[in-house]
């Protein structure tokens, strides 16, 4: 390897433990007693030490990202996958209220980490209730004008909601606010006339920068905005593939077999991560799901995705642990994605191989803490969905934002 295109500080060995079918089903199976054995009469589970850092209020968290509405959302698509799992949706007007009362961060409308995310679980499972229904569309109208751009607060994440309510019910008011949502990521998506490249300046926790990746920047926003095509004009398709490619084939930084990205530009940050949220494994989920094409930069996406995909693999699993957001199973799906686009069973072993090293991660952290880790994003809750989507590779898709 030529150039240093990832820390390697960050990625520990791979596990040697061979891929076994029972265990991963006997980990999703523990990890589900878990978690409901730890609910606490608050509607909430014990915060995590790990997350607890990233917060500066203690107590329970309740948002999606990392809070009892995506452990309650986990359970919902686990019980959906015909787990053992109890439905907690009818706990989510206490999570919703509780967290009006005390915020994780701020009260906020955005989906990860705002009221959006704790009132889907509701929503789906009652999508007829229309007192429901508007205070969702409340909180979707509320994104379109904020100078986000992005996925965890911003248009990028309700456009997710917004498509997969449109996707399950074909309520127009849902197509209406993901069509919203699209309008102002084209009108705010402008080129830079020093490098060419097409960026999004998303103000999230403040500063303004021009993000890459699938959280914050032009990859995350391009795959909403791929996936929803069908419901804009004609020619969307066409057009954000060629200013996304041209923008990833700008701004990566490549060896001859390998491809990664910096976290952002203006400011410059050359930091090269090589996880979910920042770097590789989310520039592979996000466009991995792109529409094949007979056309150049379709061709120019495979080539970097496969470049990418082997970057992902090199490095390793994540020392963070076994987590979704920046751990190994987020990893694990870019292996998944590219195993859909390609069918190439070389990248379901890779994702299996990082299943039972993220197993191992869970259990050794299990022990460490004295607890385990009730979250979607960033704990053991995503885990088990990825476990199920590694037995079940057709049905792949991140949880809170690919799939509801």
């Amino acid at each position: 390897m030529l150039l240093p295109l990832f820390d390697t500080s960050r990625h520990e060995p791979l596990t040697n433990n061979l891929w076994c079918e029972a265990t991963a089903q006997a980990e999703i199976a523990a990890i589900i007693a878990d978690i409901e054995q730890a609910l606490l009469p608050e509607a909430c589970w014990p915060t995590h030490s790990l997350d607890a850092e990233s917060y500066p209020r203690p107590g329970p968290k309740w948002a999606s990202y990392a809070g009892a509405a995506g452990t309650i959302h986990a359970l919902q698509i686990l019980r959906r996958y015909g787990y053992n799992a109890r439905d907690l949706s009818g706990f989510i007007e206490t999570v919703y209220q509780s967290f009006l009362k005390e915020p994780d961060v701020a009260v906020e409308p955005g989906l990860q980490i705002g009221e959006l995310g704790i009132l889907m679980p509701a929503i789906l499972a009652q999508p007829e209730d229309q007192q429901l229904a508007q205070r969702v569309v409340r909180c979707m109208e509320a994104t379109i004008a904020l100078p986000l751009y992005e996925i965890t607060s911003g248009q990028t994440g309700m456009m997710h909601a917004a498509l997969a309510l449109y996707r399950k019910t074909a309520d127009n008011r849902w197509r209406s606010m993901y069509v919203q949502g699209a309008k102002s990521l084209m009108d705010n998506w402008h080129q830079d006339t020093d490098t060419g490249e097409w960026l999004w300046q998303s103000q999230v926790f403040g500063p303004k920068r021009h993000y890459y990746g699938a959280c914050h920047g032009v990859a995350g926003n391009a795959n909403v905005l791929l996936q929803g095509a069908d419901l804009l004009p004609d020619g969307y398709v066409e057009l954000v593939m060629k200013r996304t490619i041209a923008t990833l084939n700008i701004s990566a930084k490549q060896d001859t077999d390998l491809a990664n990205w910096p976290l952002c530009t203006k400011p410059n940050i050359e930091k090269l991560l090589v996880q979910w949220c920042h770097g590789a494994a989310g520039i592979v989920t996000a466009m991995a799901r792109t529409p094949k094409v007979d056309s150049e930069e379709s061709k120019q996406l495979d080539q970097l995705l496969e470049k990418t995909g082997e970057l992902v693999w090199l490095a390793g699993p994540l020392v963070k642990g076994s987590n979704i957001c920046h751990g190994t199973a987020g990893n694990g799906y870019a292996f998944l994605y590219l195993y859909h686009r390609w069918g190439n069973p070389l990248w379901l072993e890779r994702a299996k191989k990082f299943a039972m090293h993220a197993i191992a991660q869970c259990q050794r952290d299990r022990l460490r803490y004295g607890q385990g880790r009730f979250t979607l994003w960033t704990g053991d809750a995503g885990l088990a969905i990825f476990l199920h989507h590694c037995l079940h590779p057709e049905t792949a898709a991140i949880p809170g934002l690919d799939l509801f």
